[in-house]
């Protein structure tokens, strides 16, 4: 059968036999599935190791046996039980922990780290004239006024997607912030701590230094503004700004650490030590936010408890991949799947590989809307008619699982005049077709919009966008799973998501802007540095001309974007015309794509854009098509296929076996592939503490 799992002897030493293709549930502490495709909190690359230790199969009461017929040897977890740890839950809104103005932990030398899980955005808040807005961990008070006792003493929080810190210091209230380099993305674990010697900032990430620099100030350590976690506050315990995710085992030190120091100490939990003069384990058990240290006990407000990060099991362990040797076109023969593992302490590992055939049933499509007006406004001297807007998104309900359709993105220019409510009414409707609920879409179909120049309440003035926010604004799509957020206090930058089979799309919708704000780019980059494993699209609404020359705008967001490796895709309207463009900045491809049949003589008589995309093929072909002609545009422009890397996109992966324990080159055979197919794999490790999954590999049989 597909999948068979055969030992390979010269890395196990012994082949263990059938039972070693049978799945064995292990222990996952971090909360991830084994049975699952990898989550990417878990995923990790690393040095390899070597070892001559021989294969054990899992048989199905979990109890382990040799080929050899010797008794049953100990599996590498029997025995150890590991206590699930917590950790405090942030819902990105209100909820936080109070200290009050715990005057001993007012600093001017400091280490501040925690545990963090960044599940979104959160709400920033600034430290204050010439500081930094961040989404707050922890620190002592805010911006407020620059008189000395009402100075932030220091904090440490994230702007946009990396650390940044900063206190203002004890002569004028000037503000000394730091800026990290390193995203930090969203629904992973990580250590963050940040360290100031009097003179110099430090920050790090997952016990890497990421940036230092120089302050050469003192901080406000008699600052009378109070001590937080998960917000800012002022002098009076007023908050302000939210962390919304989770935190874990925050400590305050009155020293900057050591790089050593905070590279070792991220693993253990620390209790009391010298210098440490405040410590939360913020664990369940506690029901509150006690101080190990005895002194600043919290009030938590609002926050709930959950999984936490796993400490005191020692370093996860260093997983790489080993690319298949080179399959033989005989498809008899096997393809050799292969781990190193890498861990200093050398403990005992669980093996688990994974692998699925990715074919044309994976296929998906997403539909793009161009310009729709002219469909809007019926009394334009091009208007068509309000029913091609309609058969377009009621062909996506009809069309959406033959195509299956996984998700649609509107260009903008929704209406014509945008300061008109009649045709609000229009445009609602059609796309409210897409939000009827069905079975396994309790949401509808998954949309983005973005505004486009018509949009605008007057013409081409950003900003100006009362009338797309009272219809396409934070409340309609507020509840949806599939919404992403927003940049600012409105909609009219916004971002959604939606899967195809494993692989995450995000797209984020800007509004039409001749005079691009870096800060809306900055946040546009920020939103997908925070999921580096989805597939990143960029629409706006006027990105390229008919020559493909990029507008201001849409050279501003290349600019912005072109070193973010997880973009692929850009798409506008605007101009009546198709182009298109592919750009290679350091070895990192941008397909850019302009449709807009607004000028055809009938509105644009219901013509939109199908992007069909074929994982297998790493392809996505673009066919352009009117519901209400049915009819099909014909040409290069119109229809085309654009190289795409589609790695993660399929169906459920089979388990293909356990190896329990199992050597620091762990690897599987797997024979009777079918010929000139894809395959994707990948494999879990578990150390008894820590899982660790690779990254999903892809390999093509020859032919």
């Amino acid at each position: 059968m597909r999948g068979g799992f055969v030992c390979c002897a010269l890395w196990l030493g012994g082949c263990a036999g059938d039972d070693a293709a049978r799945p064995v549930a292990d222990t996952d502490t971090e909360g991830a599935s084994t049975s699952e495709a990898p989550n990417e909190d878990t995923t990790t690359t690393g040095a390899s190791a070597d070892s001559t230790d021989t294969g054990a199969a899992v048989d199905e009461t979990g109890s382990s046996s040799s080929s050899s017929g010797e008794p049953p040897i100990e599996l590498a977890c029997d025995g150890r039980t590991i206590p699930a740890p917590t950790a405090l839950a942030l819902d990105g809104l209100d909820d936080h922990v109070a200290m009050g103005a715990a005057p001993t932990l007012g600093l001017t030398t400091f280490t501040l780290e925690a545990w963090v899980r960044r599940d979104g955005a959160g709400i920033e808040a600034s430290t204050g004239s010439g500081g930094v807005r961040v989404s707050p961990i922890v620190g002592k008070g805010r911006g407020e006024t620059d008189e000395t006792e009402f100075n932030c003493n220091y904090t440490l929080g994230f702007a946009d997607n990396v650390l940044a810190a900063d206190f203002e210091d004890d002569v004028d209230g000037s503000n000394h912030p730091i800026l990290g380099t390193i995203p930090v993305p969203w629904g992973q674990w990580h250590h963050v701590a940040v360290s100031y010697d009097g003179y110099a900032w430090a920050l790090y990430v997952d016990g890497a230094l990421d940036v230092s620099g120089v302050a050469a100030a003192t901080p406000s350590a008699a600052s009378v503004q109070h001590f937080a976690i998960g917000t800012m506050m002022d002098s009076e315990g007023v908050p302000l700004g939210a962390f919304h995710g989770l935190v874990d085992e925050v400590r305050v030190w009155d020293y900057a650490r050591s790089s050593d120091q905070i590279a070792v100490g991220q693993y253990q939990t620390i209790e009391s030590a010298d210098g440490l003069v405040g410590r939360w384990a913020l664990d369940e058990i506690d029901a509150a936010a006690p101080d190990s240290t005895g002194i600043n006990d919290g009030t938590i407000v609002g926050a709930t408890f959950a999984t936490g990060a796993v400490l005191d099991h020692g370093v996860p362990p260093n997983v790489t991949a080993i690319e298949p040797l080179a399959v033989d076109p005989l498809p008899a023969r096997p393809v050799e799947l292969g781990v190193s593992i890498g861990d200093a302490e050398a403990d005992d590992f669980v093996t688990t590989f994974y692998l699925r055939e990715v074919s044309e049933l994976d296929d998906f499509t997403i539909v793009v809307l161009p310009d729709t007006q002219y469909y809007s406004d019926v009394d334009a001297s091009q208007a068509g008619s309000p029913d091609y807007f309609h058969d377009q998104t009621q062909w996506v309900r009809d069309n959406r699982e033959d195509y299956n359709i996984v998700g649609v993105i509107h260009n903008g220019d929704i209406v014509n005049n945008g300061d008109e409510p009649e045709e609000w009414v229009i445009a609602s409707a059609a796309m409210a077709r897409l939000e009827t609920p069905e079975d396994g879409l309790p949401d509808g179909v998954a949309y983005g919009v973005c505004v486009g120049n018509h949009d605008q309440d007057t013409i081409g003035t950003e900003n100006e966008t009362t009338g797309f926010n009272a219809n396409f604004g934070i409340d309609r799509f507020i509840d949806r799973g599939y919404y992403g957020g927003h940049f600012a206090n409105d909609n009219d930058e916004n971002w959604v998501s939606f899967w195809a089979g494993g692989l995450q799309f995000v797209v984020v919708n800007l509004q039409y802007d001749t005079t691009p704000d870096p800060l809306v780019i900055d946040w546009a980059r920020s939103v997908f540095e925070a999921h580096p494993d989805a597939f990143g699209i960029l629409n706006t609404h006027f990105v390229i001309g008919s020559s493909a020359n990029f507008s201001t705008q849409g050279q501003a967001v290349y600019d912005g974007l072109r070193a973010t490796q997880n973009v692929h895709l850009m798409t506008g309207g605007h101009v009546p015309a198709e182009a298109r463009r592919t750009d290679v900045y350091q070895g990192h491809t941008i397909h850019t794509m302009l449709a807009d049949y607004q000028s055809d003589g009938d509105g644009g008589s219901g013509y939109m854009r199908i992007w069909e995309f074929s994982p297998a093929n790493d392809e996505l072909t673009v066919r352009t098509y009117s519901p209400s002609l049915d009819q099909w545009q014909i040409g290069e422009s119109s229809e085309f296929t654009i190289d795409v890397e589609l790695t993660g996109v399929g169906g459920e992966f089979e388990n293909l076996g356990t190896i329990d324990p199992a050597p620091a080159y762990s690897t599987v055979v797997v024979d009777d592939l079918q010929p000139g197919r894809t395959y994707e794999w990948y494999a879990v490790v578990n150390d008894c503490a820590h899982t660790v999954s690779t990254p999903v590999q892809r390999f093509t049989t020859q032919p």
